[in-house]
């Protein structure tokens, strides 16, 4: 049985957004992971350390937004930034519910490099031969 024009676009979509969301998880892991024995080994002080978690936020980000593109070869900026928004969004909610503090001058922070890694992300991932193929 042959399936519906709809029914096909919404499974590419959710397949798509499943894919990278793994990949965005599976880079923000790695280099998580490399970032803190770094910083173990060198005895790094806390603000180095707060920079190095931005670092692999960016990470993170730039993976998702570098499949979604690859995959549909189109809207770079665009998809680049809905995944730069919906983390962002995320980030907050996760570090309202776990710090129960509002720093301004640190979310502000945190937004210009969460959206700036997922643009570039997206960017690169239209303008990249197609690795993530269907």
């Amino acid at each position: 049985m042959r399936r519906t024009v709809q029914a096909t676009k919404r499974t590419e979509i959710i397949t798509t957004g499943f894919i990278s969301v793994l990949a965005g998880i599976g880079a923000l892991t790695v280099s998580s992971l490399i970032l803190s024995a770094f910083a173990a080994v060198t005895d790094l002080p806390e603000s180095m350390i707060r920079a190095m978690s931005g670092i692999a936020l960016a990470a993170g980000c730039f993976a998702c937004a570098f499949c979604t593109a690859n995959r549909r070869r189109r809207g770079g900026l665009s998809s680049g930034l809905m995944w730069g928004l919906g983390v962002f969004l995320l980030a907050l909610i996760a570090g309202a519910l776990t710090v129960r503090v509002f720093s301004a001058g640190g979310v502000i922070t945190k937004m210009i490099i969460i959206i700036t890694a997922s643009a570039i992300g997206g960017i690169k991932g239209v303008n990249t031969r197609p690795v993530f193929r269907r």
